[in-house]
């Protein structure tokens, strides 16, 4: 004998998700060394002193020079940096070893690293008290006038960690009485380079909110030229620019570079992703031979290893990710859900409204249809609006601007339009569709988790992409969480609970006018008035509509067929599934549409049409 039951709760969990999953590889960790000439000093004491005195480390009779750096929570790779044909310390040591102990021991508090006042100030009321572990490692050699090649996960601070000590020293170098803003007409002294303009505005931004008593200018295309001219004719500390627009302003001469003494190349790599590459290597000849260059870059192509050789000095190598393959910053949660086609939009609103949590989220598409699309169909019921290339910078700027202040809490965006994309406090991150590839996919995971804070990344694949999601973990080497779409009372939950953290923002006086009202509705209502509003606000006027747990698909009803114990006629199958509903309800045997065979083989799952009467179908069972 067998039974049919309706299922009404989406709690459903995917037939023997270990198909989804790969083996655990093993990760053999080991401790990573540098090698280095003896240290002048050995305690913690004797490092704060000297840098609070602000004297070089150069000056000591045994330089500090390392070929790598170990610091917490870090893992070196000199295989990374192959053909770079760098010095190689003959007596080396191990250095950092205690370091490498703790994860709290060698955190620099910046009140006491002899930093300028005013920018102690300005990092304290930023929440900035101590340097991220890619602050750590460039700091002391960067003060040193090392030229430096640093790899470090996304998100984790690196603009400051060209930052504090460029904008330390240009501060010192400035006379006390003075500001730095003195010389009208003066050349920049710091050029850093950006791939996107969303990066060099967030340059930009980094350094003017750490150092504002500095002129920093930024410089990229699709804006007036004219503005940027004249901004630069005014004198200047700092140029943040696109490779494009500085050799434009260099070729109009209304840049010039002779008096730079700090190179900055950020995202490195991603300059040879653009099409940056001969504009860059343009740039670096027009520059000073002796000045200090940093080079920051996620992976390490030919190019970049080649700009290295040929126009870095010895440089010291700053490696924060080294050999492992997982590349995404820590505190990032991931998860992949198994949808089609036709159920993503809808699975889409729900994975957002529960996973959010009501903050922003930035969902990937691969084309700028995909985006518009999306962002239409989302604005139904979350605010939502489009980034992609047809879009003009000065809408660009707009959307951006709206995203940050929280105007509306989910951007659409294509892999190139959110290039340099630098937007705090985004809570989760939704790959629509598959990444190109294990880059891509980290540095759009690495959109959310920034700055030692938490986020969630959610992959959503077909049946079809499975080997591709497998890829993955094995490329990046990550691990998903398997999940099912959000359950309706989930949904429902999660929208009550973000409108009812939205009510403390309404002011006081507003809610005077409609005291008269909440009560007498209390009065004739009760609770159902207050259930009423929040259902009403959520979006929820009416009720959902039913939805298959197995494809996701709305105007489906999910249907489990159980065999009794004592049936053993052979195994379930979805030819005696359609005759086992023929006998009882022909209708129901009409519309069913797939059939899953789970690992118990008593149990068969099944989606079927609502469209006929279930309650008779029951009632026949009966």
């Amino acid at each position: 004998m067998a039974s049919l039951v309706g299922l009404s709760s989406s709690i459903h969990h995917t037939p023997s998700l270990d198909t989804f999953s790969i083996s655990n590889r093993r990760i053999t960790s080991f401790t990573a060394a540098a090698s280095c000439l003896p240290l002048p000093f050995t305690d913690k004491a004797q490092f704060n002193a000297l840098v609070v005195a602000g004297r070089p480390l150069l000056s000591f009779k045994h330089s500090f020079v390392p070929r790598a750096v170990a610091t917490p929570n870090s893992v070196l790779s000199e295989q990374a940096f192959k053909g770079l044909s760098l010095h190689q310390d003959q007596d080396g040591q191990d250095v950092y070893e205690a370091a490498a102990s703790s994860n709290h021991d060698d955190e620099l508090d910046i009140s006491k690293l002899g930093l300028p006042q005013r920018l102690v100030d300005s990092l304290l009321q930023r929440g900035i008290t101590h340097l991220f572990p890619i602050q750590r490692a460039v700091f002391v050699p960067a003060l040193q006038g090392r030229d430096i090649i640093a790899r470090a996960k996304t998100g984790t601070g690196k603009t400051l960690a060209f930052g504090i000590p460029i904008i330390k020293r240009l501060t010192h170098d400035a006379p006390q009485q003075t500001s730095p803003r003195r010389m009208s007409g003066r050349l920049p002294r710091v050029l850093v380079l950006a791939p996107t303009r969303e990066l060099a505005k967030q340059v930009e931004k980094e350094i003017k909110e750490s150092a504002p008593y500095l002129n920093t200018v930024c410089v990229y295309g699709g804006v007036s030229y004219n503005t940027q001219r004249n901004a630069l004719s005014r004198g200047v500390d700092v140029v943040v620019g696109t490779p494009g627009r500085i050799i434009d302003l260099i070729e109009s001469s209304d840049l010039k570079l002779g008096e730079v003494e700090y190179l900055v190349l950020d995202e490195a790599d991603q300059m040879l992703a653009v099409g940056f590459e001969e504009d860059v290597e343009e740039i670096l000849e027009n520059l000073p031979s002796k000045r200090q260059s940093m080079l920051f870059s996620a992976t390490m192509p030919s190019w970049v290893k080649k700009l290295a050789r040929k126009y870095l000095d010895n440089p010291l190598n700053i490696d924060l990710v080294g050999d492992q393959d997982e590349k995404l910053a820590e505190g990032i949660k991931l998860y992949a859900i198994s949808t089609t086609s036709t159920a993503k939009r809808t699975i889409l609103s729900d994975l957002i409204t529960v996973y959010a949590k009501g903050g922003k989220t930035i969902v990937f598409t691969q084309t700028k249809r995909d985006a518009d699309d999306v962002s239409i169909a989302l604005t139904n019921s979350i605010a939502s609006e489009a980034l992609h290339g047809d879009i003009s910078q000065h809408q660009r700027e707009r959307t951006l601007n709206g995203f940050r202040q929280g105007k509306f809490t989910v951007l659409v965006a294509t892999d190139v339009a959110s290039r340099g994309l630098d937007i705090p406090n985004v809570e989760l991150v939704i790959h629509y569709e598959l990444p190109n590839d294990a880059e891509t996919f980290v540095h759009r995971s690495g959109r959310t988790g920034r700055a030692g804070k938490e986020g969630s990344a959610i992959l959503m694949f077909t049946n079809s992409q499975r080997r591709t999601v497998r890829s993955l973990e094995r490329d990046v080497g990550c691990k998903f969480e398997f999940i099912s779409a959000p359950a309706i009372e989930e949904v429902l939950e999660s929208s009550a609970e973000q409108i009812v953290a939205t009510l403390n923002g309404v002011h006081p006086h507003s809610i005077e006018f409609f005291t008269p009202t909440a009560q007498r509705l209390i009065e004739e209502e009760g609770i159902n008035a207050l259930a009423a509003a929040l259902a009403h606000l959520s979006g929820f006027s009416r009720p959902p509509s039913s939805r298959s747990l197995i494809s996701h698909e709305q105007g489906l009803v999910t249907l489990q067929l159980t065999r009794d114990s004592s049936y053993s006629r052979g195994f379930l199958s979805a030819r005696s599934v359609t005759g086992f509903l023929s006998d009882v309800y022909p209708v129901a045997a009409d519309e069913v549409g797939k059939v899953y065979l789970i690992a118990d083989e008593r149990v068969c799952v099944q989606k079927i049409s609502v469209h006929f009467p279930l309650k008779h179908c029951f009632d026949a069972l009966n």
